[in-house]
């Protein structure tokens, strides 16, 4: 953090005398003096809501006195010398005070030094016990965190590689995600139940990684310590999986699903039961509190905008809970020497018991099945989002075209210019599209499709030059009708291979 340091060369033989008049200084400042030893002296300058509050501190040795002002609250650059203004600014009173304290003042400020010596040493001491009763609460001192770090590599992994495989680093791309294991109902409830634990590890797009990993980071530091390493994983897969299972009971209409987000909130849900129990300190317990509720319930009220899958999140929150408080039974009878072995397959076996019941009992179809395996399949070959882009630009020239009947089927004069004009160009554009389609690697499939799509053209090209005969040579009319309908009859056979 950022800090500044100025020496002065001082004359008095007694440092204590010198440490009070710094004491002196200090209050004609008007900083807070906060801490002292016996040759330092801690004060700390006011703050607001435009400026926090930074600390000073002097030390007195045999010839100097050391003054240094620190940004204390996780600021990263001085970019107004603050530090420096402290320092000045300590300096100048201290010129000013000592030229004029008398020596009564200074005895009345090294009695009142010692007092604060002893309060600091009183503060320290409680300090240290706190800290201890923490650790051996919370276990912060001995528990490292090699499983949340395994899970955050896990998850980077499969990013890299999903990027790799093209499902995309900003923009997703949902048939990746889906052949990598997304939570996808007619396929998670269709036999694919494994998609409830590999959904946990995929994310669309690197902000949606960042956000989860960071996340699970933030409370890692005191969940994986305290729980151990056996409860935490066993908390977060549960808990992640049973989010999965939630969303699939959420979503009516399928949902492609995915994310590390339902576990995270898993393991939120388990720090808050914790923390309404008396396992950890009060004086840590309170604001641990609250920034989690606040956390949660900010996520929660968020995630009711599109796009987020809220259910996943609700799901992870409560089991979560209910995972916590059983955890807690068992963490209280640890500090007794009681160990309760049965809690973790207890927690597991009830997962898989509410997920088999589930699965068991909703299930979806095998043709709906079939057709989204088959979209995949398709979706493997190199040309196949280039296939999909071509058959887009089709649809687009071919309501275009057919708009032309729309508009002008009130006047054939009208019509008959416009179809010369505006449709048939739109039909040779088309037909190029078509060609394009025919020359791509796709599946045999989408190959078929293409070769549809272009007879389909022809036919609507020749159906746009008939219906331009009709209306400009009335004395065939008839035969030309004869004709027109006999290729509609095809466009309609075309148009039903199609769909």
């Amino acid at each position: 953090m950022p800090r500044y340091q100025s020496s002065l060369p001082i004359q008095k033989d007694n440092p204590s005398d010198v440490l009070a008049i710094c004491y002196g200084s200090f209050q004609k400042t008007g900083w807070d003096i906060k801490y002292a030893a016996t040759d330092k002296l801690f004060a700390y300058t006011p703050g607001n809501i435009f400026s926090k509050s930074m600390e000073v501190c002097v030390t007195v040795t045999e010839n100097e006195l050391i003054v240094s002002s620190e940004m204390i609250n996780d600021e990263m650059m001085d970019l107004t010398k603050k530090n420096k203004k402290n320092v000045e600014t300590f300096l100048m009173a201290y010129e000013e005070t000592s030229k004029s304290i008398p020596a009564e003042t200074i005895e009345k400020n090294k009695l009142a030094i010692q007092h604060l010596i002893e309060d600091t040493a009183k503060a320290a001491e409680q300090e240290v016990k706190e800290i201890t009763e923490l650790n051996e609460a919370m276990n912060l001192g001995n528990g490292s965190l090699t499983i949340t770090y395994a899970i955050i590599g896990i998850n980077v992994l499969i990013f890299i590689l999903m990027a790799i495989s093209g499902a995309g680093i900003f923009e997703a791309n949902g048939l990746v995600h889906l052949k990598w294991g997304s939570n996808y109902g007619p396929l998670t409830l269709s036999g694919d139940w494994w998609r409830l634990f590999t959904a946990m590890f995929l994310h669309f797009g690197i902000i949606h990684l960042a956000l989860n990993m960071y996340a699970l980071f933030s409370i890692a530091s005191y969940l994986e310590p305290m729980l151990g390493k056996a409860r935490y994983i066993t908390a977060y897969v549960c808990t992640g999986i049973i989010a999965s299972l939630v969303s699939l009971w959420w979503h009516t209409e399928p949902a492609n699903s995915a994310g590390a987000s339902g576990a995270v909130f898993g393991m939120y849900g388990v720090f808050l039961a914790l923390l309404t129990t008396n396992l950890i300190p009060k004086k840590v317990r309170q604001p641990l509190l609250q920034s989690i509720v606040v956390f949660v319930l900010y996520n929660l009220v968020y995630g009711l905008k599109g796009g987020i899958d809220n259910a996943a999140h609700i799901g992870g929150l409560g089991s979560g809970i209910l995972v916590g408080y059983l955890f807690s039974y068992g963490l209280r009878k640890e500090k007794t020497d009681q160990p309760v072995s049965w809690i973790i397959p207890v927690t597991i076996a009830v997962c898989l018991l509410v997920c088999t019941v589930y699965l068991r009992q909703n299930q979806s179809s095998p043709q709906e099945r079939t057709a989204i395996i088959s979209e995949l399949n398709d979706a493997g070959y190199s040309d196949a989002d280039r296939f999909n882009d071509l058959y887009n630009q089709f649809v687009t020239l071919q309501d275009e075209a057919l708009q032309v009947y729309k508009e002008h089927e009130d006047n054939a004069a009208v019509l008959a210019g416009q179809l010369q004009t505006k449709a048939i160009p739109k039909w040779e554009q088309a037909d190029n599209v078509a060609q394009k389609l025919l020359k791509l690697t796709v599946s045999e499939k989408m190959k078929a499709k293409a070769t549809v799509v272009s007879n389909y053209i022809q036919l609507r090209k020749t159906e746009t030059e008939l219906a331009i005969k009709i209306i400009n040579d009335s004395a065939n009319s008839s035969a030309y009708s004869q004709q027109l309908e006999i290729v509609r009859q095809r466009i309609e056979e075309e148009v039903v291979k199609l769909k």
